[in-house]
Parts: structure tokens; C-alpha cells; sequence
């Protein structure tokens, strides 16, 4: 079944019941179920070195990421089940860990390999669980669901010369209101006027939104005749074009075609990656790196953005007052979503012409949500194999 473009009526209205608690990602819920079906980014790649061990957590659950010495990531079960302590305090071994309370030590599937002071039997005894884990764009993705998971990549790498950069943004409140934004391309002529940082977009655009076997496609179209597609993928993926970090306007690229991903941490919390294609002029590679080393120094000594954006909410600040950030766009998108509350009450508000993506999208994932607690297959969703033309 296709959501209709045709089928959603401009009119002012109430969000719809039925299966409608698109926030809550934990263990068992629809919602959770729906995101746990795809592969999802738990962290950077560069952030994890050969032969560390991390915490994660991802919705509302907590796991064991590490790297072993081979390069290769992985994601284990938080505790250790011999006294339960947490696996990311212990060291990495090759590509096992061993936990630092006994020495109990775990290979990348779980298998527990080696217990000092007991039988040599009872290790194969034991055994923790173990997640698909694999790398792509910058990024390590994991698959929490049930049973195989689904093709990988998901996602097609960018085409053409150039560099991949990927980022993470902390957002204090739940990761469907920043999904929903993915949507709401409107929200941009006003959210982002402060900094001027969207010159190139000065029209109001006319959307469609048509189904297709990933997801659904934007169609947008300026009153000068000029058409932008982009293509989201359920659960939570959009691929679009943004424009570089205000800091980094001027140097390189003006615009940068992105893989955009919002992951519940948990249901008041979420983490925004961001994988771009940047185009560099042949030439230009030595003065842009040295610019973009000095925006990661300006990024590192500035004030995170989430919490600037709590400050704004607050009435401490105004966005004039953080305008020179290096990545002002972020702090405007926090004040933006995050004034909704950590959870946005949708109960409350009035949808109108401009909100027909959200809409569609709020059908399918209702859709598919029913379906799972109907105990129904749910749509097999595809990879996205190349860009829409």
C-alpha cells in the first residue's frame, strides 16, 4: 500500500489515533521494533581507535562497542554474566575483550574464550550477545533486530571526486521531532535566517511526496522552474544537500550532499550523524584542509551547540547572541526542536498544506507499527541502489 499524496487534504487537523507513539524506541515497543528492522550508526568510525573499548547506548538500551586490534568494530552485551560488570572498563585483547572484574575474555561473537581460576570447560558454556556490526561513509552502523539483517549498505556511496566527512550532533529531546524536521523543508526560510546561512533558497518551494520501495521521495520545486529530489529511507535516513558549517563558507564547497541519520539514545535524547560528500577543486585540497582544520579547532574550543540551544529556550541567550558559533545552523536546530518539549506533544497541534510530508510519513510508520502489533509481515523495505533522477 502507497500513501497517496492526494489522500492527505490540506486542512488544519489534529494528529490522527491509532498507532501513533512514534517516540518510544525501548526494548519491545512498535516504534522500537520498526527502528531495530535497519541498520542504524552507533558512532564515527575515527572515534573508535584500534584496541579501545566504548559504552553505547541506542535506544534506551546499553551495549559494548569496541575495536579490536585487527581494526575491525564490534558491539557486545553491556555486562559481563559472570558478576556483571560493564564490558567497556576492560581491556581489548587481539579482537577479544576481557573484563576487568575476573578476566573472564569474549571473542566477537560472544563466545566467552577464557575464564582464569576455573575449569577450562565452562567457558564454552558461556556466551554473551553478539550484533552485526559493519562500516560505511565514515561511519559504524549495528543491527539490533531480529533474525539476519537486512542488505548492506543501505545506503550508496557518493559518486564523483571528493572527500567524505562525517560529523555527530547531540539533540537534548526525542529523535522524531528531528525526523520529522528531515520533512519540513519550510521550516528552513525562518529556523534559519539568523546567520543567513541558506541564501541559495530564497523561494518557498512547492513538495510532493510519493512512496517508493526505500521510503519516500521528495519532489521540490521553485517558482524558477529548478527541482531537487531526495530521497528518504525508512526508518530514519534522508539523503539531501545542506550547506557547509557557516565557519566553513567560502572555503570549499558551498553545499554538500549528505546522508542525514537521527538515532534515539534514548527517549528524551538523540544523536544527529551527518555522512557528506565534499567537492574539492583540484588544487584547493591543501588550503581547504588547512581551513578545515582550523574549523575542528574553532568547533572544539566553542560551546556545544545543545547546550546553547538550552540556554536560548531558557532566556539566558538569543541566537543574535551565538551567531558567530562555528555551527550555528545546529544550535538553531536545537532551539527549533527543542522547544517542542523533550517530547513533542502532537495531541496539540494543527497540521496544514505545509506539513504533507510529515504526514505521509506519519501514515507509513503508523502503517507499519500496526502491522508489527498485528503480528503482519511489514513492507520489505529496499536499499536506496542509486539517486533518484
Amino acid at each position: 500500500m502507497n500513501v497517496a499524496v492526494t489522500d492527505l487534504k490540506p486542512r488544519a487537523r489534529k494528529a490522527s489515533a491509532g498507532y501513533t507513539d512514534f517516540e518510544h524506541t525501548g526494548p519491545g515497543t512498535l516504534a522500537g521494533k520498526f527502528m531495530r528492522s535497519a541498520w542504524q550508526p552507533i558512532q564515527r568510525s575515527q572515534d573508535l581507535p584500534a584496541g579501545r573499548a566504548k559504552p553505547l547506548r541506542i535506544m534506551s538500551e546499553n551495549f559494548t562497542l569496541f575495536r579490536g586490534e585487527s581494526g575491525v568494530a564490534q558491539v557486545l552485551a553491556q555486562r559481563c554474566p559472570h558478576r556483571g560488570t560493564q564490558l567497556s572498563a576492560g581491556w581489548v585483547e587481539g579482537d577479544t575483550l576481557r573484563c576487568l572484574y575476573h578476566g573472564w575474555r569474549y571473542d566477537a561473537t560472544g563466545q566467552c574464550v577464557e575464564q582464569p581460576s576455573e575449569d577450562a570447560a565452562f567457558a564454552a558454556k558461556v556466551r554473551i550477545a553478539s550484533y552485526p556490526t559493519r562500516e560505511h561513509l565514515g561511519l559504524i552502523f549495528a543491527y539490533f533486530g531480529e533474525g539476519e539483517p537486512p542488505a548492506f549498505p543501505h545506503i550508496p556511496a557518493f559518486v564523483g571526486e571528493g572527500r567524505v566527512e562525517a560529523s555527530v550532533e547531540y539533540f537534548p529531546c526525542n529523535f522524531f521531532q528531528c525526523w520529522e524536521n528531515s520533512f519540513d523543508e519550510y521550516h528552513v526560510h525562518f529556523t534559519h535566517r539568523t546567520g543567513g546561512m541558506h541564501p541559495r533558497y530564497p523561494q518557498m518551494p512547492h513538495m510532493t511526496y510519493t512512496e517508493t520501495e526505500y521510503g519516500i521521495l521528495r519532489r521540490s520545486e521553485t517558482a524558477d522552474g529548478k527541482v531537487r529530489l531526495s530521497p528518504f529511507l525508512m526508518p530514519n535516513v534522508l539523503r539531501t544537500i545542506v550547506p557547509s558549517p557557516n565557519a566553513m563558507q567560502g572555503h570549499g564547497p558551498s553545499v554538500r550532499d549528505s546522508y542525514l541519520m537521527k538515532v534515539p539514545v534514548d527517549d528524551h535524547n538523540h544523536v544527529f550523524f551527518i555522512s557528506q560528500h565534499v567537492r574539492i577543486r583540484p588544487g584547493e585540497e591543501a588550503v581547504y584542509e588547512e581551513k578545515h582544520l582550523r574549523y575542528l579547532e574553532l568547533r572544539a574550543k566553542a560551546r556545544p551547540p545543545h547546550e546553547l540551544g538550552l540556554e536560548i529556550l531558557a532566556g539566558c541567550l538569543t541566537l543574535t547572541d551565538v551567531v558567530e558559533h562555528p555551527y550555528l545552523a545546529v544550535i538553531e536546530d536545537v532551539v527549533a526542536q527543542g522547544g517542542q518539549g523533550t517530547i513533542a506533544d502532537r495531541s496539540q497541534e494543527r497540521l496544514g498544506r505545509s506539513d504533507t510530508g510529515i504526514i505521509a510519513m506519519r501514515k507509513i510508520w503508523s502503517r507499519e507499527m500496526r502491522a508489527i502489533a498485528e503480528g503482519k509481515p511489514t513492507k520489505q523495505w529496499q536499499p536506496l541502489l542509486k539517486m533518484p533522477e
